[in-house]
């Protein structure tokens, strides 16, 4: 039975996962077709969070130029996307940022391997995430999953994230197989507004 989880925004937490250029800019070769409206929806999300006075973390995922820090992507030759010279590796200007954000630099799919993340969200006492951002393929999952076997209570909005098309797998495919599997054993897939709802 899919879960339906609670928002107590002292409890909570929304991450907000790579909303980056490589993203977001036409001339990237990991362009997203709905990047505009799942951010949109991301961006919905984190001002009601913050006029809440609930946690907003703000996670990027940025690489050394001199790529010491690449680890195992670097084997697949896609990593200088995320080179901190490149201005893909840059967050999108359409991106609502706050001072008070938490700020989170990683070098792995999961935002919670090598940045502290899990320490900081407990020691808050926060159990629950909201889990939005890039790409869903790739970091949003891993990220949900991640959370999930840290007892975390997750919810992935389901139209809060997005990925480019990969070869012979067009996104939307990739989405409805994701979130099938996740509503099942893994998190909540509500979308943004039935989630707004609950922040109270």
């Amino acid at each position: 039975m899919p879960a339906e989880y609670p928002v107590d925004v002292s409890k909570s937490a929304l991450l907000i996962i790579d909303a980056q250029k490589v993203y977001s800019d036409s001339a990237s070769p990991l362009c997203c077709k709905e990047f505009k409206s799942s951010l949109d929806n991301i961006n919905k999300l984190s001002e009601r969070m913050r006029a809440k006075g609930g946690t907003v973390v703000m996670i990027q995922h940025v690489y050394k130029e001199d790529k010491t820090d690449v680890g195992r992507i670097g084997d697949f030759g896609i990593d200088g996307l995320w080179n901190e010279t490149n201005a893909f590796s840059q967050f999108d200007e359409g991106l609502v940022q706050d001072e008070k954000d938490i700020k989170v630099s990683k070098t792995r799919y999961s935002a919670f391997v090598g940045t502290g993340l899990e320490e900081t969200l407990k020691s808050r006492g926060i159990d629950t995430i909201i889990a939005t951002g890039y790409m869903t393929q790739f970091c949003v999952t891993s990220t949900t999953r991640h959370a999930h076997d840290l007892d975390f209570k997750v919810i992935t909005p389901a139209d809060a994230n997005d990925g480019p098309d990969l070869p012979e797998v067009p996104i939307a495919a990739t989405k409805a197989a994701l979130n099938a599997a996740w509503s099942i054993g893994v998190a909540d897939t509500s979308k943004t507004e039935a989630v707004l709802a609950r922040i109270a």
